[in-house]
């Protein structure tokens, strides 16, 4: 089961590793349930899980990853799949019934029907009433899995029905939009260079360098909340039933919710990554490493040439006050005196 002991994007902790291998031991004994319930924090990562799952299912040798039944699911085109998803802000009574007549009709190909609902939080109500049914009187060999980032808007019925998952996955980069991360990159990185060197320590003052960060953040958030106001009053003006609106508004809202939430969180996350690379780099450079071993190549001569009189000892308690700070964010954190700390420490390591 090559496909489920590969996936990277697992938060390594009992909870996923329980969830793979009861997944593993299902599709090794052939005791597949006729539907699942996934949920966790990325929609994306919740999908590309499924189709793993899904083509493990399939797949002669358990999921190998290498066969057209393997490469054909992961990349959602297999026949025997069907990925159901909203073409606007509601999961409609039309997609489930389609759900329905693919599952109806016999495959052509060797294995078990799959069907994948993607943000199945947002069905309407004759949608769920519709799924439900389905669920209560499966079609024989058909394979249902529901993904949602807010299990709590699904009806319980459907949930009862489900074996449920919840996943905790490792955010990064392709959470953010790539210019997004840019311009905190940018911003650390001639931050910390500018509050390094020089020998005047009143030069640049490392509380300033937090202000910026969070500037930034603060922007990439009013600009999210942005979009979603715009998204909501898309909603309240589409005419659609007034039931159905404002039910969906209040899906809509505690989705944003979790997105501005999931946002800050990852934001904060990625400047600590940003500073523990640049540590790593010092610490590499200090032990005589070249330049391509390094995060950050294009810090490698300033490293060499300011980070001297840097004690290891002084960077790994350094490196473990970043870690400590990152186990706050599932609580509460005042990020600019976390910050400023964290700052304050990295331009002591030069003198």
């Amino acid at each position: 089961m090559e496909i489920l002991d590969g996936l990277d994007f697992l938060v390594e902790e009992d909870r996923n590793k329980t969830n793979i291998k009861l997944l593993k031991n299902s599709v090794e004994h052939r005791d597949i349930s006729h539907a699942y319930l996934f949920y966790g924090n990325s929609m994306v990562l919740l999908c590309r899980l499924a189709l793993a799952f899904s083509a493990s299912i399939n797949c002669y040798k358990r999921g190998c990853g290498r066969c057209d039944i393997c490469r054909n699911t992961l990349k959602g085109i297999y026949p025997n799949l069907n990925i159901v998803e909203s073409e606007g802000n509601i999961l409609t009574i039309d997609k489930i019934i389609e759900l329905q007549k693919f599952m109806s009709v016999s495959s052509y190909m060797p294995g078990k029907k799959i069907c994948v609902i993607k943000n199945a939080e947002i069905m309407n109500e004759l949608a769920s009433n519709r799924l439900l049914k389905t669920l209560e009187e499966p079609p024989d060999g058909g394979i249902f899995i529901l993904l949602t980032e807010d299990i709590s808007a699904i009806l319980p019925t459907i949930v009862s029905r489900c074996l449920v998952f919840n996943w905790n996955f490792k955010l990064g980069r392709s959470d953010v939009e790539s210019s997004d991360f840019a311009a905190i990159f940018s911003s650390l990185n001639d931050g910390i260079k500018n509050m390094i060197k020089s020998n005047d320590r009143t030069c640049v003052n490392p509380l300033n360098l937090s202000l910026e960060i969070i500037s930034i953040l603060k922007e990439m958030e009013e600009e999210i909340k942005t979009t979603q106001s715009k998204e909501l009053k898309e909603v309240k003006n589409s005419g659609g039933d007034k039931d159905d609106i404002n039910k969906y508004l209040k899906i809509l809202k505690s989705r944003h919710k979790r997105q501005t939430s999931k946002f800050y969180k990852l934001g904060i996350n990625h400047v600590f990554d940003i500073i523990s690379a640049w540590l790593v780099d010092v610490l590499v450079v200090k032990f005589g490493a070249r330049d391509e071993v390094l995060n950050y190549r294009q810090n490698y001569l300033f490293i060499n040439e300011n980070f001297k009189n840097a004690k290891a000892k002084e960077i790994f308690r350094l490196l473990e006050t970043i870690e400590e700070s990152r186990d706050y964010l599932n609580f509460s954190i005042y990020l600019e005196l976390t910050l400023d700390n964290i700052f304050i420490k990295f331009q002591n390591l030069c003198y």
